[in-house]
């Protein structure tokens, strides 16, 4: 049986922060609006792909190359620093409105708040900090610490590691299914917040705890696990 986590890491982009600022800027570059839902979910593969390839490449690299096969594929020209306003939109994204009240719930319960990204930890902190929330973050934990893609065990195990705590006493919260999936293989505590995606994918491990669009109403059921 699951037991209340001793800290928990959240994913970053898509599930505290919202992602789809980042449509005005690829069609600033010369994209059609409903690019972004091409365009990040190639990401996702390419870098999906080069992991399972044993190739590691940071996100800006894989992010960047994606881009640009976009733009040549609707002949725009791949100007760099079209690529790069997009990119650097990235330290720029509003967290979602429920993010302050569920932090505030795990610091009045004394649960350490971790950030697991795919991205760098300078643009993690950047973002945090944008937002007003980077005091509330125990550490900014990277994938490029250990040179592997989340959904890997490698990252959740280094997380757990820096936290302090066995992977069992972490838990792992996250809009997307694959995340899941890797932090209960793992042997996380898991939270599944809906923000795109209603329900994790059958195909997949699902969740300890899962709730609806509200982050205080996950945060709950996981400081309620074995109560």
């Amino acid at each position: 049986m699951k037991q209340k986590p001793k800290a928990i890491a959240f994913d970053v982009v898509g599930t505290l922060f919202a992602i789809d600022p980042l449509e005005e800027k690829l069609k600033a570059a010369g994209l059609s609006d409903g690019s972004l839902k091409i365009w990040f979910p190639r990401v996702l593969r390419d870098a999906f792909a080069l992991e399972v390839a044993g190739q590691f490449k940071t996100f800006a690299e894989v992010a960047s190359g994606a881009l640009e096969v976009l733009l040549r594929e609707n002949k725009i020209d791949p100007d760099k620093a079209k690529i790069d306003n997009v990119i650097k939109a990235f330290a720029e994204l509003p967290p979602h409105p429920d993010v302050q009240p569920a932090f505030r719930m795990l610091r009045n319960a004394g649960v350490p708040i971790f950030a697991l990204t795919n991205g760098s930890a300078a643009t993690t902190k950047n973002v945090f900090a944008s937002s007003g929330l980077e005091d509330q973050v125990e550490q900014f934990i990277s994938i490029d610490d250990v040179k592997h893609w989340k959904p890997a065990a490698a990252v959740y195990l280094h997380a757990a590691k820096v936290a302090r705590v066995k992977p069992e006493e972490l838990a792992l919260v996250a809009a997307h299914d694959w995340d899941i999936d890797g932090a209960n293989r793992a042997g996380l505590t898991t939270g599944y917040i809906a923000r795109k995606q209603p329900i994790c994918s059958p195909a997949m491990n699902q969740a300890d705890v899962a709730a609806g669009q509200f982050l205080t109403e996950l945060v709950q059921g996981l400081l309620e696990l074995n109560a």
